[in-house]
């Protein structure tokens, strides 16, 4: 990987889930195990936010069937329907990443049929490894193969091919372990082979050799295992024939995000949230396309009717630990706030940026991760918010450093829009001694400094813009854009919520520098495609250069995905 702040930025993303990330009260063991966890997924950030073990999932005597995940089935060893029925809800909850709720849907099953084999499959497979990084836990794989054993025993009246999945099953928690991912993905591709038109079957193999893969695409977004490049093959085969399937397409998007072509994926996500209307994993889902294309409209809504769903899903199931124990529902907040913030969609972003500060009122100081996610709520404030919500924001605990960067920036954002130059330096000053906080220490402190001077620097720029000093803002914005650089930027979506870059080719443009600033808007719409702020510079900078064509294009690009009021090159 590139750099320490890629590095850091990539597990960023990842932790989402509070019950996966250190509390105020784990032991320093935790949270290092935890820490190995992310590092782990830095490599491959193959999910949505970590889950953990699922073993601790609730009893399911109380758990009701909300309808709406989809309609796929696979018939299974039971004469019993409601057996049958809530089978086929525990894969489709698998495939909406809702593992726990996964665990006791199969577990309902067996309840209702005990002699049913391919229900304790289903148990044995949702509790197991999956793209959220959890299920590889010691305890998650010793009860992964005793109950796979179970299905075995049980398999009396299973088809030949139900028991070569148990068979296949048992290899995943059976052996030498660093053998396991690729014996299981084997043995699911051989059944796969012979039953190409079973989704599901294609479905858990695909997911198989994603999970198997260390390394999924290069820079250039091609293939670095043969097994990604055999998972891709047996989605695209599947939605040949199935094209409506949720979970193919799931993991379709997730595939295909970080590879040459994200397009791909567009026409599947495009019919995924009504395939699955109630699953709020899988509304959300096409937003990580969107976001990848320069969708960020749709990426917004995506989330925002994703956030609605675990509303929803909360009132009618009640599930265990309500909103805040759903381990994706930051996630899904998060991504509809740095789709607000790139679209200029003030009215849906603060709506997603009071409920994440409401949801998550006291982020542990040990919680970096959930902190820096906490920054675009705090961003969708200093952007959007009036002076009186401005003032209305608390200011976070001593020993939250990361947050109170966040909220200084806030402050510093919305004195910007005021135009006063004087307030946006002693905030941005109150931000540099913020970067010396005790405990900003180590190597993550070290990243977490990186994050906050971004926003520091950020501050810096927009004062020297509102003095009318770009050369001054072209160092600020610069540092900050060298900064940012140090990693991937654009999708899924990533921790800074803005190419930096954009301001600093405002800047140039303030300072006469009309090629500079061309070339730099150029340059960043690689990884931030239609940006819209930077397409309106773009065209300023074109009609600064007498291109008056182009500008014109470029100012009809700049509208498509933009939703807010007027742009100026200090706010840039």
């Amino acid at each position: 990987m590139r750099s320490r702040f890629l590095a850091f930025t990539a597990a960023a993303l990842c932790l989402t889930a509070p019950a996966a990330v250190a509390d105020a009260t784990q032991s320093a063991s935790q949270a290092a195990a935890d820490a190995a966890a992310s590092a782990a997924l830095i490599q491959n950030p193959r999910g949505c936010g970590t889950v953990g073990s699922v073993l601790d999932a609730a009893d399911p005597v109380n758990m009701v069937m909300v309808d709406g995940f989809g309609g796929a089935t696979f018939a299974v060893d039971t004469t019993n329907p409601e057996a049958q029925a809530w089978f086929d809800h525990g894969v489709r909850l698998r495939w909406a990443f809702e593992h726990k709720e996964s665990v006791r849907a199969f577990r309902k099953a067996q309840a209702l049929d005990p002699e049913c084999g391919m229900c304790a499959w289903g148990e044995a497979w949702a509790l197991g490894p999956n793209l959220n990084g959890g299920g590889t836990d010691d305890a998650s794989m010793r009860e992964g193969r005793r109950l796979a054993q179970l299905a075995r025993r049980k398999a009396r009246d299973a088809t030949p091919v139900q028991r070569q999945m148990i068979d296949a099953l048992i290899q995943r928690y059976s052996g030498f372990r660093s053998s396991r991912d690729v014996r299981f993905a084997r043995a699911m591709d051989r059944i796969a082979r012979a039953n190409p038109d079973e989704p599901l079957i294609t479905a858990v193999t695909a997911d198989a050799w994603m999970l198997k893969a260390e390394d999924w695409w290069d820079e250039e977004g091609r293939a670095l295992d043969p097994g990604i490049t055999r998972a891709m093959t047996l989605l695209e085969a599947s939605l040949e024939k199935a094209p409506e399937d949720p979970g193919t397409i799931h993991l379709y998007i997730h595939l295909t995000e970080w590879s040459d072509d994200p397009h791909k994926a567009i026409p599947y996500g495009e019919r995924l949230a009504a395939l699955a209307p109630s699953a709020s994993h899988l509304v959300h889902m096409p937003s990580h396309t969107f976001y990848r294309v320069g969708r960020y409209r749709d990426a917004m809504m995506s989330n925002v009717n994703a956030v609605a769903l675990d509303q929803r899903y909360n009132e009618l199931a009640s599930p265990p630990g309500g909103i805040p124990g759903m381990p994706l529902h930051a996630h899904n907040i998060h991504f509809g706030m740095g789709g607000a913030l790139m679209a200029g969609g003030s009215e849906q972003g603060l709506l997603l940026a009071e409920r994440f500060l409401s949801t998550y009122r006291d982020i542990p100081a040990t919680n970096a991760w959930r902190q820096m996610m906490a920054h675009n709520a705090y961003a969708i404030h200093g952007r959007f918010a009036s002076p009186e919500q401005i003032a209305a924001l608390a200011e976070p605990p001593e020993d939250r450093p990361m947050l109170r960067a966040s909220w200084r920036y806030a402050r510093g954002e919305a004195a910007a829009r005021a135009g006063d130059a004087r307030a946006v330096r002693a905030e941005a000053e109150a931000i540099r001694v913020l970067r010396d906080a005790e405990a900003l220490s180590g190597d993550g402190g070290t990243r977490q400094r990186d994050f906050i001077e971004v926003f520091q620097r950020v501050l810096e720029g927009r004062a020297a813009m509102i003095e009318a000093n770009p050369a001054a803002a072209v160092i600020a914005y610069g540092r900050a854009a060298e900064i940012q650089g140090s990693g991937p930027e654009g999708g899924d979506p990533p921790i800074i919520w803005y190419p930096t870059r954009r301001s600093l080719a405002a800047a140039l443009l303030a300072g006469g520098d009309a090629a500079g600033a061309k070339a730099k808007i150029e340059e960043l719409l690689t990884d931030w495609p239609s940006d819209p702020y930077s397409l309106w510079i773009l065209a300023e900078a074109e009609a600064a250069l007498g291109d008056t064509a182009a500008a014109e294009v470029a100012t009809a690009r700049s509208r498509v995905e933009w939703v807010g009021g007027a742009k100026t090159l200090a706010l840039a």
